[in-house]
């Protein structure tokens, strides 16, 4: 697309009373001229849009409008562009000024004044180019759809409007007109001069009924309404807490990639959510959504729907479903950016299926095709984006995308190896599993708080040293040392280093192979980690046994080590501090918690695991008596001793 489809053009709509705003105003300034954040909002709104490329604004003002020119004027002096303040004597709406302006042969960026927003003009341009439309209409998702305007949309375009106040008997899709659009002369051409008219209730469902094509864009960035109190102190903090400017286009930021089913509602089993109503949150699912998007995380849900191929479902009815999930979660201020769906399914023989949807694809997990396609749209950090799954199709995906992997022990709890694809070469693991959603996006979003001691001290250490540099993260189990050792594996890769995390857990010897005298030591087959270490420093690679935590049986994959290229090896077990090995790891950190939150993680961990709490209470009292004595040995001889208090497993 050349520079000659580039938006050059734009028309901010500052009329109205300004009624909600009155309170902040005392009506002795239009509201556009309210200070947000100690600058006039229309004067933000148009440092924005020189910014972009804008090089000429139409100003439509009504109530306190004279005041506008003079406070305008030095800004476009000082911007080098046009502006021009036209005030209507008395009010025509939202759409009904813009019978004002003089007709325009180029695009038009409609503008209304108490919006406060940062977007990517140039790609808004290019989505015109491939969406030619009368209008374009600009919407994202928000914290309260069902009482907002929704647009519907198929393939880009417009197919149907709800306007908030008209009464719905469904939840629809989180998209919601966010108060900037883009006209053509088409557009301009079908308006009544003259004639009150409103954007949302007037103009676009006539555009609809007379079948002139509306265009759709949505995106992720900052756009909010500012006009009433509440609202605009809250775009001040976000003003105070530069988030504004950070979720524009060119600022790619990491993404947290969450599936449905098991993960943020709550598995139905069969053939799953078919139906609105089977949607039922998993605990605190929303406050997850929340939690990441505020950390500054594009928040996307990547979901495999067969129900669509097998003729359970059709478009509407998963609109539906979906929208569904996301008013949910907005109840709890949870907003998802965008949700991508895998429609298809490869086994035929459903009575009502649809034939060309039978198919195999790259988009049904453990596919990656809906990550890269988020990847493609989206300005999305690779290296610092996650994938929280119950499935192991979850984690495959992550795998094949090149991005972390955690587990969630809800849904699937990821159990499900038996129905993993045969074509697939590995049953994938999870860099973490975790007992819910938001302890998954508690760790995300604090990951450099736990790691950030340790890896600095690795970074000095090699300052020295030449790698690799060999370290032992041991403890109790429960206590966190998996957790810190991946937090420390994350933040080491991120700067560049090359890591390796060894789990000493592939090495525990399965359930069925235990005797009922073996000791701890015995159990774990530590007497093998002096040749595992001798292997990693002789030839840099060590093959690893195949075992399962979720069944504590023998799986029958191995996992080949290699850390020939790493600069650090990160030892995570219980007994990676062993009196064995002590000499040889060249770092030891015994990472302890309190016996109160061990019992905590205790319980949930065998409970995922099938134990009942009886079960379960023999177990710890045989751990304590048993285990605990010996792990606490390597205490006296670590570097550094960490306690983990507040991190969520």
């Amino acid at each position: 697309m050349g520079s000659e489809d580039a938006i050059r053009q734009a028309v901010i709509i500052a009329g109205g009373l300004g009624t909600r705003a009155r309170s902040l105003t005392g009506d002795v300034i239009p509201k556009a001229l309210l200070p947000l954040g100690g600058v006039p909002i229309i004067l933000r709104q148009i440092r924005v849009l020189a910014r972009e490329g804008v090089q000429h604004v139409r100003v439509l003002g009504g109530h306190l409008g004279s005041q506008l020119e003079p406070a305008l004027g030095p800004e476009a002096e000082r911007l080098g562009i046009t502006i021009e303040v036209l005030v209507e004597t008395s009010p025509l709406g939202t759409a009904g000024c813009l019978t004002t302006l003089d007709s325009t042969a180029d695009d038009v960026l409609i503008v209304y004044g108490d919006m406060l927003f940062d977007i990517d003009l140039a790609a808004l341009a290019r989505h015109r180019h491939q969406f030619p439309a009368a209008l374009t209409i600009i919407a994202h998702p928000n914290d309260h759809p069902r009482t907002s305007d929704l647009v519907v949309q198929k393939s880009g375009y417009l197919q149907r409007l709800l306007p908030r106040k008209t009464p719905r008997d469904a939840d629809w899709r989180n998209l919601v007109p966010a108060g900037l659009y883009v006209a053509s002369d088409q557009f301009f051409e079908a308006l009544v001069p003259g004639h009150t008219a409103d954007m949302i209730h007037d103009v676009i469902p006539d555009l609809l009924e007379r079948s002139i094509p509306i265009a759709i864009y949505d995106t992720p960035e900052y756009i909010k309404d500012t006009g009433s109190p509440n609202r605009h102190a809250a775009a001040e903090e976000d003003l105070r807490q530069d988030r504004v400017h950070a979720v524009h286009l060119s600022v790619t930021r990491p993404a947290v990639f969450f599936d449905c089913d098991g993960v943020l509602n709550e598995d139905v089993g069969g053939h799953g959510v078919i139906h609105p109503d089977q949607v039922k949150l998993i605990g605190r699912a929303g406050q997850a959504v929340r939690r990441a998007r505020e950390a500054g995380f594009l928040t996307v849900a990547i979901t495999n729907r067969p129900q669509v191929a097998k003729g359970l479902l059709d478009e509407s009815g998963l609109d539906h479903v979906l929208g569904r999930l996301e008013a949910e979660l907005a109840e709890d201020g949870g907003v998802l950016d965008r949700i991508y769906f895998c429609p298809h399914h490869p086994d035929k023989g459903f009575p009502n299926e649809i034939p060309e949807l039978k198919i195999n694809c790259a988009c049904r997990k453990p596919g990656d095709l809906m990550i890269r396609q988020a990847m493609a749209e989206l300005p999305v950090e690779k290296s610092k984006s996650v994938v929280i799954g119950d499935s192991l199709r979850d984690i495959g995906a992550a795998r094949k995308a090149g991005i972390w992997a955690y587990g969630v022990r809800t849904g699937y709890g990821l159990r499900d190896e038996k129905s993993y694809p045969a074509a697939e070469a590995d049953i994938p693991r999870a860099d973490l599993v975790f007992d819910t959603v938001y302890d998954a996006v508690r760790f995300q979003c604090g990951y450099q708080d736990i790691g950030q001691g340790l890896s600095g001290a690795i970074h000095q250490r090699l300052a020295s040293k030449a790698g690799p540099l060999l370290v032992g993260i041991c403890g109790r189990s429960r206590s966190g040392k998996s957790t810190f050792a991946h937090a420390v594996e994350r933040m080491l890769s991120e700067s560049g280093r090359r890591v390796l995390r060894l789990e000493l857990d592939r090495w525990i010897l399965p359930l069925e192979y235990r005797r009922p005298d073996m000791t701890a030591e015995e159990r774990n087959r530590v007497e093998l980690y002096p040749e595992i270490v001798s292997m990693l420093r002789r030839s840099g690679q060590v093959e690893a046994p195949g075992y399962d935590a979720a069944s504590r049986g023998q799986r029958k994959d191995t996992t080949t080590y290699d850390a020939r290229d790493a600069e650090v090896i990160l030892l995570d077990g219980i007994f990676a501090g062993h009196r064995s090995i002590r000499e040889d790891v060249d770092m030891a950190v015994f990472v302890e918690v309190s016996q109160q939150a061990l019992l905590s993680r205790f319980h949930n961990f065998y409970a995922w695991k099938g134990l009942t709490a009886a079960a379960t209470d023999g177990l710890w009292a045989s751990r304590i008596q048993d285990e605990w004595p010996k792990i606490d040995l390597q205490r006296a001889s670590a570097d550094i001793v960490i306690n983990l208090e507040e991190t969520i497993l």
